[in-house]
């Protein structure tokens, strides 16, 4: 078993002790731990080498997004020809070396077109299902199965998928080598929907288990709720509509678009200017244009 496990971070101080608890509960099953931070503060990188003293820490000196940082953390685990696979677990995820075990067993369970497992993730009272196996709609858009579902002996072992969280996977290394990397244009928002259909165009199985367990433990500080977060809706808008572009027709895409421009517009609208958050509807409509027009100009925006 030579998991190589690669997280992101760009300055998160308010999560660091407790990212550094999760990896403790399952560091012993893996072969390589690699950190890709996202160009954060100086004093910032001096804590991951403090208390991350036998990862691999890999500092940008630029935000690459989520798509760029993933790519340059994947580069890192090739390079080692006796890694086996790769597992993308966001600093935030709790899982043990039990259920990492267990993921690994049924990713390499004697059928070689299973390419990609996932756990069930549960939020962090334990028992909410926030993502088991994952759909995608006609318009390249996300549904999560048996979300807001409680975790329940009734639900099916293994779950079929088209999709799995970005935070949170474990996939063959020959995945990579055959259908390539993220694709870092998107810079962050949709990046799973793209790497996965195209991992389904060459005919890899995509499983979610409920055999093995994660939560996402997402720490919500005073900080972070009053962060400018307008940049997320210009993401998600214009990569939705480059990614349904790119593998769905034209009519498709031209129906995403004026459903979000119209129905979904009005109300964030009317949600935004009673929160007198008006950059965010700028971003919302700007990022339907940029994406309609199929244009992949990137906002940087610091944490």
């Amino acid at each position: 078993m030579k998991i190589a496990a690669i997280s992101l971070t760009m300055n998160d101080y308010h999560s660091i002790g407790q990212w550094v608890g999760f990896y403790a509960q399952y560091a012993s099953v893996i072969y390589k731990h690699i950190i890709v931070d996202n160009n954060s503060n100086p004093d910032y990188k001096q804590l991951l080498k403090e208390n991350f003293p036998n990862s691999i820490l890999i500092l940008r000196t630029s935000n690459g997004g989520t798509t760029g940082a993933y790519n340059v953390g994947i580069k890192e685990a090739l390079k080692d020809s006796k890694v086996d696979s790769i597992m993308l677990i966001a600093n935030d995820i709790k899982i043990s070396g039990k259920d990492i075990r267990a993921l690994y067993g049924l990713l390499f369970n004697g059928d070689a077109h299973i390419g990609a497992v996932a756990p069930v993730l549960l939020e962090k009272d334990g028992e909410t299902i926030m993502t088991y196996g994952e759909k995608l709609d006609k318009d390249m858009g996300l549904n999560r199965l048996y979300h807001f579902e409680k975790l329940s002996p009734k639900l099916p072992d293994i779950v079929e998928s088209e999709c799995l969280p970005g935070g949170m996977n474990l996939i063959r290394r020959e995945v990579y080598e055959k259908v390539g990397l993220q694709d870092e244009s998107l810079f962050m928002y949709m990046d799973e929907n793209d790497f996965f259909y195209r991992m389904a165009q060459h005919r890899y199985r995509i499983l979610a288990t409920k055999n093995a367990v994660a939560l996402h433990c997402h720490i919500h500080t005073e900080r972070g709720r009053h962060n400018d977060n307008s940049l997320a809706f210009f993401y998600i808008n214009r990569n939705h509509l480059l990614v349904c572009k790119r593998y769905r027709s034209l009519g498709t895409t031209l129906k995403l678009f004026f459903v979000k421009f119209f129905w979904s517009g009005i109300k964030y609208s009317y949600i935004f200017i009673k929160d007198h958050t008006y950059k965010k509807i700028f971003y919302y409509y700007l990022g339907l244009l940029v994406g309609i027009m199929g244009y992949k100009t990137n906002f940087i925006q610091k944490k």
